[in-house]
């Protein structure tokens, strides 16, 4: 893990467990693990931290489990993390646009214009207007997945594959990051002899 992901990842676990005890005086650290996905360990050494910080305060400490509060300061720490984390999102996904951006003036160079999305998840409702905006055509979409066939996906209904060949494109654009490898295992043979198979 890069050490940006790792502080993304903190930042995330420190705002999630800061809404909780906004949200609930007596949450168990216990609880909190399970939710936030950390040894209770490590959430008892965050909660100390913000006690100390002057973010959380224990409202009595005689008393267990303890009742925690956030303090006006926590609050605070708590609204920049938030900014922190939606900007960490955001930058993550504009890098991602800009990957799929890159790879789809790639493909537009080898003299392709008309695609078949193989993959009708959130990687092609980004990669759609992407490729809308080179001047690239998107004449269908197809995924394996029954659940999500007869689904509508902008203006196309998504189909199994097996209609790819009818849709008639130059090539077939695996919209996934995960199961690129998977899908190419799953074309057709024949259809890479006439149709480039491409992923992003």
């Amino acid at each position: 893990m890069t050490e940006e992901a790792s502080g993304a990842r903190s930042i995330l676990r420190q705002l999630l467990i800061l809404e909780d005890l906004d949200q609930n005086l007596n949450v168990s650290q216990r609880s909190l693990a399970e939710h936030v996905g950390m040894a209770v360990s490590l959430v008892n050494r965050c909660i100390r931290s913000f006690i100390k910080e002057g973010y959380v305060q224990v409202l009595n400490p005689n008393v267990r489990p303890y009742a925690y509060c956030l303090t006006p300061s926590g609050r605070e720490y708590r609204r920049r993390l938030s900014h922190q984390h939606y900007r960490s999102v955001l930058g993550s996904f504009r890098d991602v646009q800009e990957r799929i951006r890159r790879r789809l003036r790639e493909i537009k160079r080898k003299g392709v214009s008309r695609l078949v999305f193989y993959g009708s998840g959130d990687v092609m409702e980004t990669t759609y207007p992407l490729a809308k905006s080179l001047g690239l055509e998107m004449v269908g979409v197809v995924d394996d997945d029954p659940a999500k066939q007869g689904a509508t996906r902008g203006t196309m209904v998504v189909q199994p594959p097996a209609s790819i060949r009818e849709l008639d494109p130059d090539a077939v654009l695996i919209t996934t990051f995960r199961h690129a490898r998977e899908i190419q295992g799953k074309i057709d043979p024949g259809l890479h002899k006439s149709i480039f198979v491409l992923e992003l």
